[in-house]
């Protein structure tokens, strides 16, 4: 067991005995039939958990009342998805997992997703100004109050009748039990607004009324905010006053959390966090409450040990962790550190786009079945051209189904441009994933010639049957006049100390590198302005609003300014000239760092086009995307060859 042995000791929530005290968090999947029942790849994203050793699974968020209700998530608001949950409780216990069933009603929450289902009505506390854009807002009445605590002790009870080993009841980041625990949300005159007590008194009715129907020993946890990252939302004190009430109504455990998930970044914390970012608020709980105490948010397994053993927390709860890697819990417990595939917070999996990865870190995410890849039926000499993580995934797993594969880098560091990306503050976890795949490399036997340029000549000299093009991309530059002054750099060149702009600086580009680049900047006292021709935030589409809201904040308080929707037109000796409202400014600049996205380099592939018998291409060199773009091309690929 080694140095995680406190994690691995057993644990209990009310009668309900973990083999360890790690749970999988409740995350949604979008794997349903479309009518809320579950479906085999449903089974099989829970069974891969299941048996990578963690003690509990908490499944993804189940409606419990039919108004509250979409095709993309499971349900049980009726009996008719009893069958349906009992195969999947069944299959978290065959493959050694216990299974606890989250009960939700959307609320607001369901504005988060951007989509709200026809006819479908937004149900609050309490309505407020801010409350528009023509949304269907309806104040909950107290019938619907009664309602929906009905639904929610009759869900627990199906959850029960399916097999479940508990249930949790979700009361955070803005659903409908969360909204009334807030004050921001819940601007109600009566019994349920208010004080704390009266703003808990939806949720403690819940929970009495789930035992009077499940019995006192079914084990029930509460989820609940920490903190609702806003100013004038739930105050520690209050939360532990709500942490008290609801303990003392009979809840077996309670699970932190923290963040309004349509206004704040909190909930799901990206990189740019500190690891264990809600660690303090669930430890003063700790100190209230005697019964089991939850905590999640980016906690490493060595800061979940260090929780553990000092008996801050009881059970540490994992999300993104377990996607990057179901094996990780049996990994930690033999030692196997280095064999982790290690998750980067980097939030691709809440960001999934139709044809595109789900994970930057594993291509298998939602697809379990197909993994590990078959044998290859003819093994072929292969030929990787370029380093990066596409290119190392594809030779890995090419090497997996048996084929000869030889990695070329023409430089002496493999890794390409996500080296670029683990080099910016706060995303040195980045690294770990070059390390990950690096080991990967040597266990399957991928030899790797590194400082070698691949050219036509080189290629027809090796004579392989398949080359994989995997040669990345160049950054892109601006056809303005001024583009090749001397204070021009590249946003790259800047993030990996190869030049250090001075003065007044303008960042022209408001993507994601860009709002790094800018903040990094800031933050050393750098004079920093941003220009970029689209939103904030955007390539065309929104990039992933969590992140998008984690830089943005920042941005504001560092008082950076910010040019939207403004064409840059020229650079100048010491300024740049933009189009705003169709006219015509000057920014001081003495420096200027270009963050424009970039350009495939498919100069190779264009070359062996009709020379060589398999020519494929990958990740940037095709289209520059994310990463979970790039590692899904190459496992396909590799599941191709």
């Amino acid at each position: 067991m080694g140095k995680f042995e406190a994690i691995f000791q057993p644990g209990s929530i009310g009668k309900l005995q973990l083999r360890n005290r790690l749970i999988m968090n409740a995350m949604g999947t979008v794997l349903t039939d479309g009518q809320s029942n579950p479906i085999q790849r449903t089974y099989d994203y829970y069974a891969a958990r299941a048996r990578g050793g963690v003690g509990l699974i908490t499944t993804q968020c189940v409606a419990v009342s039919q108004d509250a209700a979409t095709p993309w998530e499971l349900a049980l608001y009726d009996d008719k998805f009893i069958p349906g949950m009992r195969t999947l409780a069944d299959t978290i216990h065959q493959n050694g997992s216990k299974v606890s069933v989250q009960l939700m009603h959307y609320g607001l929450l369901i504005t988060y997703g951007g989509f709200i289902p026809q006819g479908m009505k937004i149900k609050v506390p309490s309505i407020t100004s801010w409350m528009r854009d023509n949304r269907p807002y309806e104040e909950v009445s107290v019938e619907d109050i009664e309602r929906y605590i009905e639904d929610f002790a009759q869900a627990a009870r199906r959850a029960k009748d399916a097999g479940a080993d508990a249930v949790e009841l979700h009361a955070c980041h803005g659903c409908l039990v969360s909204t009334f625990m807030s004050p921001v949300t819940n601007r109600r005159t009566d019994k349920y607004g208010g004080s704390v007590e009266n703003r808990t008194r939806f949720a403690r009715r819940i929970v009495e009324r789930v035992k009077q129907i499940t019995g006192k020993d079914y084990p029930l946890i509460v989820k609940i905010n920490a903190t609702d990252d806003l100013e004038n939302g739930v105050t520690l004190n209050e939360v532990v006053q709500q942490a008290t009430i609801l303990e003392k109504a009979s809840a077996d455990a309670i699970s932190i959390s923290s963040g309004l998930e349509y206004w704040t970044a909190l909930s799901i914390p990206c990189y740019a966090y500190p690891d264990g970012p809600m660690v303090l608020l669930a430890e003063k709980i700790k100190e209230a409450v005697k019964v089991p105490v939850i905590t999640p948010g980016k906690i490493s397994p060595d800061l979940a040990e260090r929780l553990i053993k000092g008996g801050k927390v009881d059970f540490i709860a994992m999300g993104r962790p377990l996607l990057a890697d179901p094996e990780l819990p049996n990994k930690l417990r033999n030692g196997l550190f280095e064999n982790i595939c290690p998750c980067v917070y980097c939030n691709n999996c809440i960001k999934t786009e139709p044809g595109q990865g789900t994970c930057s870190v594993n291509p298998a995410l939602y697809r379990e079945a197909k993994y590990p890849l078959p044998p290859a039926e003819i093994r072929k000499k292969v030929m990787v051209v370029g380093g990066g993580i596409a290119g190392m995934q594809a030779a890995d797993l090419m090497a997996r189904r048996g084929h000869h594969v030889t990695l070329y880098e023409k430089t002496h560091n493999l890794g390409g441009q996500w080296n670029i990306a683990a080099a910016q503050p706060s995303k040195e976890c980045y690294s770990r994933f070059i390390s990950y795949l690096k080991n990967c490399l040597q266990k399957s036997g991928v030899a790797i010639k590194m400082g070698v340029e691949i050219t036509l000549e080189k290629v027809m000299e090796i004579k392989p049957d398949a080359v994989v093009a995997a040669t990345g991309a160049v950054p892109r530059v601006l056809p303005i006049s001024g583009i090749k002054s001397h204070n021009v750099f590249q946003a790259n060149d800047v993030i990996i100390g190869k030049v250090e702009p001075k003065g007044k600086i303008v960042v022209i580009g408001g993507r994601f590198i860009g709002m790094e680049v800018a903040l990094a900047l800031a933050e050393h006292g750098k004079k920093v302005s941003i220009v970029t021709l689209a939103g904030l935030g955007e390539n065309g589409s929104k990039l992933e609003r969590m992140i998008y809201r984690t830089l943005a904040r920042r941005l504001i308080e560092l008082g950076i300014p910010i040019y939207t929707h403004t064409p840059a037109l020229d650079i100048t000796n010491g300024h740049v000239a933009i189009s705003m409202c169709k006219e015509i400014f000057y920014l001081p600049a003495d420096s200027v760092i270009l963050a424009v996205g970039a350009q495939p380099d498919n100069k190779l592939v264009r070359e062996l086009e009709g020379v060589v018998p398999e020519v494929y291409s990958i990740g940037d060199c095709v289209d520059p995307h994310d990463a979970a773009a790039a590692v899904y091309q190459a496992a396909r690929l590799a599941a191709k060859i």
